[in-house]
């Protein structure tokens, strides 16, 4: 701020000369000399930040002839974004102009006679200027940052959505097509009924719920620890079960409460304790009539 205020008197005062080009040349060098510690921290802090993120990284020198087609730059200046970046450019730089109108015209009346002024008044007067320019440009072009981030990000945001198509491609590829998988439960379903029916004629008994349910258990006194569900199905499926039932003269038994009970239960499964009397008293029924126990 000191060298800015100085800068700014120097400038008020005369003292670089009536010459444009020299006044141009003086000022240019002081403001360089007084920026340049900042643009050295921002490209050490920019630097610092690239290696953190994605390390060191040596690569050969490549010239990319596509960088330099300047159809494709004519491209990236005419499309939807170049243009939303140059009129964000362009609402930048009436801002900044309007900002600059607005510092001067408040302090038009304290330039004109800055000439007349000694160095410390004209200090004075520098450090007014110029700390009342930077907090009014800090705090509008903080406030268009913002706005920029919140804009910048909705842009991104709506770069990276899926079409609906690039969604479906990506369900097929995660989750595979629907209509093949649709196919393979059904060849899965057909398979596992087929299974289920060659197990009906090896079944000990079939417990019905008239015409709804029907449950297929076979029980091997010898070998196995409890009864066990071989097949079981509703419907269509029930009825196919009873004619294999007797087709191959095995006892079917008409028990709703228990049908309905041992169809929840998965293929496979053993029947639990609570359901021990009531199934053994079909087995020992069924043992009694065919004339011994199994």
């Amino acid at each position: 701020m000191r060298r800015m205020s100085d800068l700014t008197g120097n400038l008020l005062g005369l003292r670089y000369g009536k010459d444009p080009f020299a006044v141009m040349r003086s000022a240019s060098a002081e403001v360089l000399l007084t920026l340049a510690p900042f643009f050295g921290i921002s490209v050490t802090f920019a630097l610092l930040a690239g290696v953190s993120q994605g390390g060191l990284s040596f690569k050969p020198f490549d010239i990319d002839l596509d960088r330099l087609n300047p159809v494709n730059g004519l491209k990236k200046i005419f499309s939807l974004a170049g243009l939303v970046n140059f009129l964000k450019s362009l609402f930048k730089f009436i801002v900044g102009g309007f900002l600059f109108y607005f510092v001067i015209k408040g302090s038009i009346a304290q330039v004109f006679p800055a000439s007349a002024m000694d160095l410390r008044e004209l200090q004075a007067v520098a450090v007014k200027l110029i700390g009342k320019a930077v907090l009014t440009a800090f705090a509008t072009f903080f406030l268009l940052a913002v706005i920029d981030y919140f804009s910048e990000r909705w842009r991104f945001e709506r770069s990276i959505r899926m079409t609906k198509e690039e969604i479906r491609e990506e369900f097929k590829e995660s989750e595979g097509n629907p209509m093949i998988k649709s196919r393979v439960k059904s060849l899965q379903r057909q398979m596992a009924r087929r299974r289920m029916m060659q197990e009906v004629p090896k079944a000990t008994v079939v417990i019905t719920n008239p015409t709804h349910l029907a449950v297929a258990l076979k029980y091997e006194k010898n070998t196995m620890s409890a009864p066990r569900i071989t097949a079981k199905g509703a419907g269509f499926i029930a009825e196919r079960m009873k004619e294999l039932a007797k087709e191959h003269g095995i006892p079917t038994v008409e028990d709703k409460p228990l049908a309905r009970t041992l169809y929840k239960l998965k293929i496979d499964a053993l029947i639990p304790e609570e359901l021990y009397r009531a199934v053994a008293k079909i087995l020992a029924h069924i043992y009694t009539l065919r004339g011994g126990a199994k």
